[in-house]
């Protein structure tokens, strides 16, 4: 019987020891993601190195600190290739992109993944690529070609770049010599020209929402509705792309999954609970933020994997688009 209860007596030992391991590994695991990262780095695209630049973000950066328990800094990249090998590098956790900055990104080494991207103050969370014609112009992709084509930036990504790679595949060919874009100083130049009838159709956006006959809730039939009083009714939309979602917010893939978890509840109701920090970060999407997923962005990869050196260049002068 001794021999029993001394052997019962151990293995009870054994048990509580391994309670408390169980109860403590937990802790443990919490613990080391924050020592592993040690200041959680955000990534942001600016050319403005001015301290008064970092205060006005200072809100988010707080309300991100407090959510995390742990220092939080700011990483000032001037373009999406400076701001994606710091995420391939791993010296940052999270950055902010715009749609074209992220798929360039994730082509180059999939290693990250959005978390949140913000809506407008019309709930919508994206926009589309448009070829917009006149009431006087074609009226079917076939017709575009000898028409000069109207574009609102000739350096936009998500603009001409991303029409002619998508109709190229429907054997529609634009900004050739034959079917010139057509650029101007400024966006509103550009739609004056459309307006004036001095171009037939033009590349523009749209949110594809709300009252068609009013140019939709946003973009450049809605601005057109607005200049000089345009009636947008027999406007033409020939072509739009997939919805390009407004610039996510990035993690690397590495991240620990309760950060992850901390972030994304944080984001999700920071314009309720925080709405300083929200407007600190982003200033124009009024909407809050809304969980975002990958396979949205599937079009621009695959455009950027198309065009590979080309895009990498023009990302590398474009710091903010």
């Amino acid at each position: 019987m001794p021999q029993i209860f001394s052997w019962s007596k151990t293995m009870s030992a054994a048990f509580i020891v391994a309670l408390l391991i169980i109860a403590i590994n937990p802790a443990r695991a919490i613990a080391d993601w924050r020592k592993d990262i040690g200041i959680f780095r955000i990534g942001i695209i600016t050319t403005d190195r001015s301290i008064e630049a970092l205060d006005r973000l200072e809100p988010f950066k707080l309300a991100i600190s407090e959510a995390l328990n742990m220092d939080v800094e700011f990483f000032r990249a001037q373009n999406s290739i400076a701001l994606m090998n710091a995420l391939r590098d791993e010296r940052i956790e999270y950055a902010i992109f715009s749609a074209s900055g992220y798929a360039l990104a994730w082509a180059s080494c999939e290693c990250i993944e959005p978390i949140v991207v913000p809506r407008s103050g019309d709930s919508t969370d994206g926009f589309h690529t448009t070829l917009i014609s006149a009431p006087d112009g074609p009226n079917t992709l076939e017709k575009l070609s000898g028409n000069k084509i109207g574009v609102l930036s000739g350096n936009s990504i998500t603009g001409p770049a991303l029409a002619a790679h998508v109709l190229s595949e429907k054997n529609i060919i634009i900004g050739d010599e034959k079917t010139p874009f057509v650029t101007s100083e400024t966006a509103e130049k550009a739609l004056e020209m459309f307006a004036a009838g001095e171009t037939k159709t033009l590349i523009g956006w749209s949110s594809m929402t709300g009252n068609p006959s009013s140019g939709y809730s946003r973009g450049s039939l809605r601005q057109l509705s607005e200049l000089n009083d345009i009636s947008v009714r027999n406007y033409k939309i020939l072509w739009k792309s997939d919805q390009i979602p407004h610039r996510p917010h990035v993690l690397r893939k590495k991240v620990h999954g309760d950060a992850k978890k901390i972030l994304r509840e944080t984001l999700l109701f920071m314009n309720e609970k925080d709405p300083v920090a929200y407007d600190a970060i982003e200033p124009i999407y009024g909407g809050g933020f809304i969980t975002s997923r990958h396979e949205r962005f599937e079009q621009l990869i695959t455009f950027m994997q198309a065009q590979g050196t080309q895009i990498k260049t023009a990302e590398e002068n474009l710091p903010l688009q």
